[in-house]
């Protein structure tokens, strides 16, 4: 999987009747669409990924957003889309982190099963400055023919709210609150693992689903690529 399709997945979570609905105060309907545009670090665009709402519904306490993902790369071209889901629990919101996984079985890995074993990460409904949140986890199986072909791990530790501050991008001005973590990313192929390491800074404010930014960089603090929300319907 090539370096900027992983950061692109990276960048990265209603009722059938089109009604109106909150997810810890945003409000959200069927239908609604966010874009995310992504650029290296020379600010050249790399490609885009549009979130599209295809169901929110209240199970109990919770309400579940179900979002559609697709994948266009600088020339065009689409991958195939996948569907990530969101949990508001009434206080925290839990994203989907599978993104990854599923991007590389649509990449090269078709006739492959993904079993997901660990899949959270947590956004407390109320950020301050000084905060200092849980680690976020996905380990997922790729099974081909009954066979484990690879085992993959992600692991962002080291969350903290450390400021907030207006941040501008194409589709407005926000106060955010800016969030760094430490990425640690484990592929282990026939019981050989393939580590790599990065730093996470993105930018999140209350009244958006999605990151308003995020930058990625490399364990030397290099800047490596960074996505914008570049549209919301």
């Amino acid at each position: 999987m090539k370096l900027h399709g992983f950061l692109l997945v990276l960048a990265v979570l209603l009722s059938t009747s089109g009604k109106a609905q909150n997810c810890l105060g945003v409000p959200l309907k069927t239908g609604q669409s966010f874009e995310m545009s992504m650029f290296n670090a020379k600010d050249k665009p790399t490609g885009k990924v549009t979130y599209q709402v295809t169901d929110m519904r209240r199970e109990g306490s919770q309400t579940l957003v179900d979002i559609t993902v697709q994948m266009t790369d600088e020339k065009g071209r689409q991958q195939a889309p996948y569907t990530v889901r969101y949990t508001c629990t009434g206080s925290e919101l839990l994203a989907d982190l599978s993104g990854l996984a599923q991007t590389m079985q649509n990449a090269g890995m078709k006739d492959t099963q993904i079993k997901l074993k660990t899949n959270q990460l947590v956004y407390p409904g109320q950020l301050t400055v000084g905060q200092k949140l849980s680690d976020g986890q996905m380990e997922a199986d790729m099974i081909t023919n009954g066979s484990n072909m690879m085992e993959m791990s992600l692991v962002m530790s080291n969350r903290q709210v450390e400021a907030q501050q207006p941040v501008t991008t194409p589709a407005g001005t926000f106060n955010a609150y800016k969030i760094s973590s430490d990425l640690s990313l484990t592929n282990r192929v026939m019981g050989m693992p393939i580590r790599s390491t990065m730093r996470v800074v993105s930018y999140r404010t209350t009244d958006q689903l999605l990151d308003i930014r995020s930058e990625t960089y490399n364990k030397s603090g290099k800047l490596m690529a960074y996505t914008l929300l570049s549209r919301v319907n």
